[in-house]
């Protein structure tokens, strides 16, 4: 398995020219850098820049990967990008790009099915609980556009990795990959945001690991609110994240996985007390519910024992301060346990 950074949530610079994020990866110990975007490489993906970037790549030592952006047709009018891209044609500029990643090699992608709208309030930061179309039919939308894209997946021997976003289950990604095929999609699994859906880690990795081939990898711990749960992200090895079951349940079906590591702060509600919050998530496991609750507990006990700095004096200060602390630190920690597994 190999360990790389995620240029938005990691360097926090997707605009550093590609031969300088590469070396910078290189000096900081990375075996890779993640876009989420072949646009980042290329914004009109000329094939003599993504071979450029390659090459640089290829002399480093170091892979580059790819996301592929929104494939959920609900909300892609929030990339006016790629729509230009493609000339007013949303699924020819999926395809180019596709075409782009494939050309370097990139041949596991990432997307996602929505994006956190942060200006909105509420469950509205959310697709998942849009009032003017059920998330079910956007989920059915979505199935359909992978679908028509999907003959240029199998052309070019790439693979779409839904990531287990803030608004996805793991439940629904798998649904998908048995109606569409799993040799055209699988499952990036993002370690923390599957707790912003009440879904466990360890449990998510082991229910989806034949279908795992990216990973972002990230920390949280969970804490107790009126409503229910709120998780706070922190640096691999300084959360709840249980690594080592993860890595152990995905071996045997990738070896070779891309790990990204990605890092940000920020507090995101779990409402597990509140009916309208359960119902949206027909999935939800009691199992899965009372380990986080469980966990929660643990965080609590640790805060009041001086362990564990209380979680809103720690999101206070600024991220840019611990920035590269955290991501050294989370490095180190994902190394010592792949290096503990012989992987």
């Amino acid at each position: 398995m190999k360990i790389g950074i995620e240029m938005h949530h990691g360097y926090n610079d997707e605009n550093l020219p590609v031969d300088k994020a590469l070396e910078k990866a290189k000096r900081d110990g990375y075996d890779g850098v993640y876009y989420k975007n072949p646009m980042a490489v290329s914004e009109t993906l000329d094939l003599g820049e993504m071979k450029a970037a390659k090459q640089c790549a290829d002399e480093l030592g170091l892979y580059i990967d790819f996301g592929i952006g929104r494939v959920n047709p609900f909300n892609t009018n929030e990339t006016p990008e790629v729509w230009q891209l493609g000339g007013g044609d949303y699924k020819l500029a999926v395809e180019k790009m596709i075409h782009a990643a494939a050309s370097i090699g990139a041949k596991e992608l990432i997307g996602v099915t929505a994006g956190w709208k942060g200006k909105h309030i509420g469950y509205h930061v959310y697709d998942r609980f849009r009032t003017d179309v059920t998330w079910e039919e956007q989920l059915q939308a979505t199935t359909r556009f992978i679908q028509k894209i999907a003959p240029t997946l199998r052309d070019t021997g790439t693979r779409i990795n839904l990531e287990t976003h803030e608004e996805i289950t793991s439940y629904e990604i798998i649904r998908m990959i048995e109606e569409i095929g799993d040799d055209v999609l699988g499952v990036a699994l993002d370690t923390a945001n599957v707790v912003s859906r009440a879904e466990e880690p360890v449990a998510v990795a082991k229910r989806a690991a034949p279908y795992i081939h990216q990973m972002h990898a990230k920390d949280c711990i969970l804490f107790f609110s009126d409503n229910g749960l709120v998780r706070q992200v922190k640096p691999s090895g300084e959360g709840i994240v249980n690594y080592k079951e993860i890595f152990q349940a995905i071996a045997p079906y990738d070896p070779d996985l891309h790990i990204q590591i990605e890092d940000h702060k920020g507090f995101m509600h779990v409402d597990i007390y509140v009916e309208v919050w359960r119902q949206a998530h027909p999935d939800l496991s009691i199992v899965e519910v009372t380990e986080l609750v469980r966990l929660a507990r643990q965080t609590e006990l640790q805060v009041l024992a001086g362990e564990m700095m209380d979680p809103k004096a720690y999101e206070a200060i600024h991220y840019n301060l611990q920035k590269e602390e955290r991501l050294s630190s989370s490095q180190k920690h994902l190394r010592a346990v792949l290096t503990e597994l012989k992987l």
